[in-house]
């Protein structure tokens, strides 16, 4: 058989398609347009006037949905063995939003746990773990927006109904696919040389989740973690929206907050940044949002998780010996300012007092 070559073309676009600095020009390209598209002065104006009980709530549930996504991944490795305090893999998830922001990669999380936490667990189970979270958290997703479209009585009217329905089946078709990988796995003749020797590859994976299903309670805990998880978001921007002034039902935001979340895989943008936040605000003003108000949402799903984050990125300081007091990020700062303003740095020897003089023996009052 003769290899058929590439076409020149092809492989340039399949270059520039994968280059990082295609993916950050994207993303900037898309945040200028972004920014023309709407009206960014009055989205800030509704946070200048935001109720703070509301925010605050808005806040809260977002902080327990995030607890819930530890939940639903570390399920997972502490049901198959893997004594792994919650402390623990709470500061791992946290290191993991902190690099998803800094990263132009919408999976570098997973990257992150999967190279460093594999050394403790494995990196077959780790992965595995992973990949198996992710299932459940968008299972319950799907879920979520089948129930909103049914309540919003409009089943038969919008096509988003029959895309979460398909998306849940392939989802559980998915689940019944890793589930089995195993048996499968293990039946491949050793004749057919090439994959008997990629089934040892994926061994440690799929012997994970035939371990899945030998605890059917790990399964159903994850999933309803991620499922309660995701109402909880759900319920975050809903309190949000009654922050900026709004009433915006969650059954809205089920529907619309997956498909921008698909923005996320589009190659032309690093993290679908810029896109993303287009989709939603379209989206939103779809369904009768005021643009205004669309847009500061857009903007919190994006501001949502910076906390957490920076949360994350404190975690990274105190364990690598950077920041072992939270005192010396003030001390540290309050040196530059000292040094930038003539004052001698905190924490210094003050000068020496000047010496005295020595009289030379006559007397001054003479």
């Amino acid at each position: 058989m003769h290899r058929i070559a590439a076409h020149p073309a092809a492989v340039v676009l399949r270059a520039v398609a994968g280059s990082l600095w295609f993916r950050l020009l994207g993303s900037a390209v898309a945040v200028l347009l972004f920014v023309h598209g709407v009206d960014l002065g009055a989205a800030i104006h509704l946070f200048q006037h935001l109720d703070g009980g509301w925010a605050l709530l808005a806040i809260a549930l977002a902080t327990l949905s995030v607890a819930s996504s530890v939940l639903e991944w570390g399920v997972f490795l502490r049901g198959t063995g893997h004594g792994l305090d919650w402390g623990f893999l709470g500061g791992w998830y946290l290191k993991g939003l902190f690099v998803n922001q800094i990263l132009p990669a919408g999976i570098g999380s997973d990257a992150m746990r999967a190279l460093q936490m594999g050394r403790i667990t494995g990196h077959g189970e780790m992965v595995a773990s992973l990949v198996a979270s992710r299932m459940a958290g968008t299972l319950g997703m799907a879920l979520w927006g089948m129930c909103a479209a049914v309540l919003m009585h409009t089943v038969l009217a919008i096509p988003e109904f029959a895309g979460f329905v398909i998306f849940a089946a392939l989802m559980i078709v998915a689940w019944v696919l890793a589930l089995m990988a195993e048996r499968y796995r293990a039946r491949i003749p050793e004749r057919h040389r090439f994959w008997h020797a990629f089934g040892r590859v994926l061994r440690p994976f799929t012997a994970t989740f035939d371990a899945y299903r030998c605890r059917p309670v790990i399964l159903v805990q994850s999933i309803v973690a991620g499922t309660v998880g995701w109402g909880l978001n759900l319920f975050s921007m809903t309190a949000f929206s009654l922050a900026l002034g709004g009433n915006v039902s969650w059954e809205v935001f089920a529907v619309a907050l997956p498909i921008a979340l698909l923005a996320t895989f589009i190659p032309i943008s690093a993290n679908g940044l810029g896109v993303r936040e287009g989709v939603l605000v379209l989206l939103l003003v779809r369904d009768g949002v005021s643009a205004p108000l669309a847009t500061a949402l857009a903007l919190f799903v994006d501001l949502q998780l910076v906390p957490f984050a920076v949360l994350g990125g404190l975690v990274y300081l105190v364990e690598h010996g950077r920041l072992h007091r939270p005192i010396w990020l003030v001390r540290r700062l309050g040196e530059r300012v000292s040094t930038a303003m003539g004052f001698p740095p905190l924490g210094s020897p003050p000068p020496a007092p000047a010496p005295e003089r020595v009289g030379d023996g006559r007397d001054g009052s003479r």
